[in-house]
């Protein structure tokens, strides 16, 4: 039972998940000071929120040390397919491109407000997939270079432990998302008006609607990184992951994350 539990764990993490991130996405795009949100709004968000950290307690946590290798029969690792079309990716990514395009242009004729609405549902499932692709795409030696990263100075080594995203999965990117999404909700229910802009000619380089989509896209980077740090998932084997792929996304968060911060405090403060 407990190891049925444990494999079932990533996929339970992952629909939690979704449920945080789709619901908080609704949330931000559909934001009238005039019209409260409904019931749902807060149970979904809550009910992601409560199944990802359960899910989380499940995780295995028994950390595999050795290289991914090819395996035949009843142990094949998926990741060969991975590593396939990876390798492949610019030849397939122009493809996809084009034909994505291409079923946008004939929307468009037919109806050109749905072809606008669905821009953001494309490319969020464009994002999600590269961040799978990415994450779970794993060479022979990708640890190699793991002690050479790191920082020297022990200080500095302990804060980036607290924010090494191998080990525990609730990122500034979460953290920030789901604090914009309650004062979304909150706002309305106190009737206080944020100044957050939704249309119109935006006072910064971003709008805090698309600092929190970009904010979603990070969220499944770690995501993928936590899971398959920790557990196989979708026939992919459990290995473990560099501490490149980390940095890389502390490098996405330092600009998303603190641009997209600064604009909530003045959403906040400035109304």
């Amino acid at each position: 039972m407990k190891n049925i539990i444990s494999k079932a764990a990533p996929y339970i993490f992952l629909i939690g998940l979704f449920c945080i991130v789709l619901d908080g996405l609704w949330i931000v795009e559909r934001y009238d000071s005039k019209v409260a949100y409904p019931l749902e709004a807060f149970i979904y968000l809550i009910f992601g929120i409560c199944l990802t950290s359960i899910s989380i307690l499940f995780f295995n946590k028994n950390l595999n040390k050795e290289e991914v290798k090819e395996s035949s029969g009843k142990e094949k690792d998926n990741r060969i397919y991975i590593r396939k079309v990876w390798e492949k990716r610019e030849k397939l990514g122009n493809r996809l491109i084009v034909v994505l395009l291409i079923i946008l242009i004939i929307i468009y004729i037919v109806n050109p407000v749905v072809a606008f609405r669905l821009l953001q549902p494309i490319l969020f499932c464009v994002i999600i997939l590269s961040a799978f692709l990415y994450i779970m795409y794993h060479y022979d030696g990708e640890m190699a270079d793991e002690e050479n990263l790191k920082p020297k100075s022990d200080k500095i080594r302990v804060l980036m432990n607290l924010i090494d995203y191998r080990t525990h999965f609730f990122s500034l990117s979460l953290a920030l998302f789901i604090m914009i999404i309650f004062s979304y909700l909150l706002s309305q229910e106190f009737g206080y008006t944020l100044a957050f802009e939704v249309s119109g000619n935006p006072r910064y380089v971003m709008t805090l609607q698309s600092g929190v989509f970009c904010l979603s896209g990070i969220i499944f980077y770690c995501a993928f990184l936590y899971i398959i740090h920790h557990s196989d998932f979708f026939g992919i084997r459990q290995a473990n992951q560099s501490y490149y792929k980390v940095l890389l996304i502390h490098f996405m968060e330092i600009i998303i994350v603190g641009v997209t911060f600064f604009i909530w405090l003045i959403a906040l403060f400035g109304a």
